[in-house]
């Protein structure tokens, strides 16, 4: 009976992991279901009409990739640094990065093992339940605990003049615990960008994978240089997916199911979550055995020295 309750409580997702692979922090964003657009006067007409939609539950990342994060994914891939990585405005460690186009977020969060989020996840992941405009609800300068800057907008009355340091806007966080998702940095989102998907999308898990004949992707959530107005929850962006700009960020989303399933993955051999010594040591016990019970993660037959570099390349990985 003792098994069986600790396997059950271990299907139970978290409301909040932590992603080694790039040292980041995700929030769980229940299974729901919200009204994505907009009815009010100041709505463009891409943000029309609203509609429910229903999404399956997810994780996101609570805040923007960092620099630091990005370094990460740099220094193990090799790809090319992004635009204004020199910029001591842009590039401190603890701020969001910037200058990535579509296709560098892609890769990131491939490496990362993740993905970018739906342009519906990320709505439903600021406006929540509440259908708010703004993260922490309908007024801009709402006055909480004290505080009337919840993000980081044009101008620098809100104590910055280009990025901030992610989380600076304890206030400014939505229904789910997650920061930054109006102001700081523009976030590219999965979708690609068509004014008229709104009109035929569908109700449940929408995701635009159909080019329009602009060939835009979407980017959403406003930034450090546009005004209030423009960092409403629905508002939404779109740019060539090549293209970059030192407003331009990301952050990175992952279904429930793919980090469940990562308890599965070939290299955690013993299942506990993480690549450690202890995988390396089944390895070893079984090492050029022919049809070996464990240890050939590779699955070519035998135990070998590829089934070693296999493990020892995500030793250290904590995969759940």
């Amino acid at each position: 009976m003792l098994f069986l309750t600790i396997i059950h409580l271990w299907s139970i997702p978290s409301a909040e992991i932590k992603h080694k692979k790039d040292n980041s922090l995700m929030v769980l964003v229940p299974k729901g279901e919200f009204m994505m657009g907009s009815t009010k006067n100041t709505a463009e007409p891409d943000e029309t009409p609203a509609h429910i939609t229903k999404l399956d539950a997810f994780y996101l990342d609570k805040f923007e990739v960092t620099n630091a994060q990005y370094d990460l994914f740099l220094s193990e891939t090799g790809h090319s640094r992004p635009r204004f990585w020199n910029d001591p405005h842009l590039n401190q460690p603890n701020h969001p990065v910037v200058g990535v186009s579509f296709e560098d977020a892609s890769r990131y969060a491939n490496w990362a093992g993740k993905r970018l989020p739906t342009e519906a996840e990320w709505e439903f992941s600021a406006r929540g339940t509440n259908e708010n405009e703004y993260p922490w609800g309908d007024e801009f300068e709402a006055k909480i605990s004290g505080e009337i800057n919840h993000a980081n907008v044009a101008g620098n009355t809100d104590g910055f003049d280009k990025t901030a340091p992610v989380g600076s806007f304890p206030t400014g966080i939505s229904q789910f615990g997650i920061h930054d998702l109006a102001g700081n940095a523009l976030e590219w989102v999965s979708d690609w960008y068509d004014e008229n998907y709104y009109a035929n999308s569908p109700i449940k898990n929408p995701e635009n994978k159909n080019p329009s004949n602009f060939l835009g992707r979407v980017l959403r959530g406003g930034s450090w240089k546009k005004p209030p107005l423009k960092v409403r929850n629905t508002m939404r962006y779109t740019l060539l997916p090549s293209l970059s700009d030192n407003t331009i960020g990301f952050r990175c989303a992952m279904t429930v199911g793919q980090k469940m399933s990562h308890n599965n993955l070939p290299w955690d051999l013993n299942k506990d979550g993480v690549v450690d010594i202890l995988d390396l040591v089944i390895v070893s016990k079984h090492f050029e055995m022919i049809n070996a019970p464990n240890g050939d993660v590779n699955k070519d037959g035998i135990v070998d020295i590829l089934d070693l570099v296999d493990v020892a390349n995500h030793f250290g990985d904590q995969i759940n």
